[in-house]
């Protein structure tokens, strides 16, 4: 777990938007971005069974907009003013129960 995993929780149940910066494998840089979080845990149907940060990318201007990371990829969180609606980002088909972090988003639990 990364240091600021609290803050990454408690913005979860309060869908307070997170600014995250982070070491893109994909890019080698360091990246900051304004993300909603989503769920931490395993991915579903991935090969291991690393918890990973699941985030949605808010300033994202192509697909795909969701960001994975390992705690150790992640160099900073740190929580926002703003919150998101839920229901703006999860626009797949939604089965509720799916998370592996509780959460009060009515519908979309």
């Amino acid at each position: 777990m990364h240091a600021a995993h609290q803050v990454f929780l408690d913005a979860i149940a309060g869908k307070q938007r997170l600014s995250v910066t982070f070491n893109s494998k994909k890019e080698g840089r360091e990246k900051t971005r304004i993300c909603a979080p989503l769920d931490y845990g395993p991915l579903r149907g991935g090969l291991d069974q690393e918890p990973r940060y699941q985030l949605w990318d808010l300033e994202g201007r192509r697909k795909p907009f969701n960001v994975v990371l390992s705690a150790d990829e992640i160099i900073s969180i740190t929580v926002l003013p703003d919150a998101f609606d839920p229901a703006e980002i999860i626009t797949w088909s939604f089965k509720p129960g799916a998370w592996h972090i509780q959460r009060d988003w009515g519908d979309l639990s």
